[in-house]
């Protein structure tokens, strides 16, 4: 039996459309590396020129291989102005990097009846060099107008690079207000959250193994405001108490009735040593914000942070105060300095020394 052969080129066709499409799709792959590396040949142009233009360079001024040890030497030059200033800062309070704002505005604490701005500013010189232990219920503001400079300088260099990097602050957004004498962080928003606490009566409060005071946090609700304001004078100590200084509360006798502490040890908790400008002028007004916001919104969501600059340090540097009401319409995040003007501190000990 002899098998005759059809001719079919239909397989060929297919073969040489498939050649035809792969060529295709070659020249399509390279067309696209051939823009990206135009793209990339242009941003590093753009870029060259830029970087030449913050040294003081012009593209022009690089024509020979050896030019370029001109914009080496200029970077250099930056480098080392750089470490300078980072060595003086150290030098200064090891401060970290923050913006200083000047806020020309009111402020938002100004008395309603008053066109005066209130300046929150350093004690008159009295006789006494060492300030008393004392509470601020009896606080005089009047001891606080015309700030030195020095002293608003201290007030900066109580967040130091230590702080930020301990407590996760190095990467957000720090502004220095020198209208109130605290820092803004991240535009005064907060990520702070919702979880509901057992209890809206009493603060959750967290120590360390020193006992000191790490974090305070509670929801006040406005129907768990003391109706009567508690003027029971403060006689527990917290933790590294010291002349000159006031018994600062965390979360503060206004927002709730500490009468539920039963113990002193329970009480020590909720308490720091603090200077009178700190607890008295900056963080009270900072309390009377949130005490108004729970009045408006009822709900809100408030944490007092101690900053301690190490581990050996019993006196907080600082404290991040934040708040959020549940509607989301009242947010806080300040950090505020634990300094008094005219005085140094040691917070390792708790030492007040005038200053020079």
């Amino acid at each position: 039996m002899v098998y005759v052969g059809i001719k079919d080129d239909s397989f060929n066709q297919l073969l040489e459309e498939e050649k035809k499409l792969q060529a295709q799709i070659d020249a399509l792959q390279k067309q696209l590396i051939e823009n990206e590396r135009q793209k990339q040949a242009a941003i590093d142009a753009l870029l060259r020129k830029e970087v030449l233009n913050l040294l003081g360079f012009k593209p022009t001024d690089l024509k020979q291989p050896a030019d370029v040890t001109k914009v080496t030497d200029k970077l250099s030059q930056l480098l080392a102005t750089k470490k300078k200033a980072e060595s003086n800062r150290r030098q200064e309070g090891q401060t970290g990097n923050y913006v200083i704002r000047e806020n020309k505005a009111k402020n938002r604490f100004q008395q309603a009846n008053s066109n005066q701005v209130l300046r929150l500013n350093a004690p008159k010189k009295v006789e006494n060099p060492t300030p008393n232990a004392r509470t601020v219920t009896n606080l005089d503001e009047a001891l606080y107008e015309n700030i030195p400079t020095d002293d608003i300088n201290r007030a900066r260099n109580s967040l130091t690079e230590g702080i930020q990097k301990s407590y996760k602050l190095a990467t957000a957004s720090l502004e220095f207000d020198t209208e109130r004498n605290v820092f803004v962080v991240n535009d005064n928003k907060t990520r702070l959250g919702f979880t509901q606490p057992r209890t809206q009566k009493i603060p959750t409060l967290r120590v360390d193994g020193r006992g000191r005071p790490t974090k305070a946090s509670m929801w006040i609700v406005k129907a768990n405001l003391p109706r009567l304001s508690n003027k029971e004078a403060i006689k527990t100590d917290p933790v590294g108490f010291a002349e000159g200084f006031t018994r600062g509360h965390l979360i503060a006798r206004s927002l709730f009735d500490d009468r539920v502490f039963k113990t002193k040890n329970t009480k020590r908790t909720n308490l720091t040593p603090q200077t009178q400008w700190s607890n008295g002028v900056l963080q009270a007004e900072i309390e009377k914000e949130v005490l108004e916001a729970v009045k408006s919104h009822d709900n809100v969501r408030y944490q007092v942070e101690p900053l301690y600059h190490s581990s050996g340090e019993v006196i907080p540097r600082c404290y991040h105060i934040q708040a959020r009401s549940r509607d989301g319409k009242f947010k806080l995040n300040v950090i505020v300095p634990n300094v008094e003007p005219g005085f140094k501190i040691n917070y390792a000990t708790g030492t007040m020394t005038p200053a020079d």
